[in-house]
């Protein structure tokens, strides 16, 4: 696996973490819809807690808050690869791995600022919400800065890191800028599915 997650083409990392990511969000989702009880993570994310449990009064203000949230929570993926790579992988691979984690438990135990009507069984209907494809902009944000890392180390959890050298730039190639690009469009998109969804279940 680990030379799929670091290939040199943006599209085979972006696969490959999308893989994993969608084996721990299914896994998670099914065992908090059998095990967890309802409503177990409401309002003790990072994200629930900034952006609040009331809808704004329009689609506009309510996608505007939602985008901001979301840009916020997406640099700290940019700020985690620029830092540090372990064993080959770029620390900002882990964030959104364990973003699809607590949604998944989130979609499980009904755990929405904003509930559901009722919890939603694990099935294809989750292609319908856009919190799968905020995920997806988030990976694909992550594998697209990935040569970003200042530092490496042998291992996680190890205190003895080295420099990168060459210095890597910020400047990304062609095809990651792209991608990083694509990356924020699938993402305002999806804020904006999101938010006309609250805005219309509020309304």
């Amino acid at each position: 696996m680990k030379k799929f997650l670091c290939d040199e083409r943006l599209w085979v990392r972006w696969l490959a973490l999308s893989g994993d990511a969608a084996l721990l969000f299914i896994t998670a989702w099914a065992l908090s819809y059998r095990l967890l009880p309802e409503g177990i993570l409401r309002g003790r994310t990072a994200a629930s807690m900034l952006a609040g449990e009331t809808a704004a009064a329009t689609f506009l203000v309510e996608w505007g808050r939602i985008f901001a949230v979301n840009l916020v929570m997406g640099s700290l993926i940019l700020a985690a690869n620029r830092v540090l790579r372990f064993n080959g992988f770029a620390l900002g691979y882990l964030i959104p791995l364990v973003w699809s984690v607590i949604y998944g438990i989130t979609l499980g135990t009904n755990s929405f600022a904003i509930p559901l009507a009722q919890r939603l069984a694990p099935s294809f209907a989750v292609l319908e919400r856009a919190g799968v494809y905020e995920i997806l902009a988030y990976l694909l944000a992550s594998v697209a800065t990935y040569r970003w890392p200042l530092y490496e180390s042998p291992q996680l959890f190890v205190t003895n890191v080295t420099p990168v050298m060459p210095r890597p730039s910020l400047s990304l190639p062609r095809a990651e800028r792209l991608g990083l690009l694509v990356a924020v469009i699938i993402l305002a998109l999806a804020n904006a599915w999101e938010a006309y969804a609250i805005v219309n279940l509020i309304g």
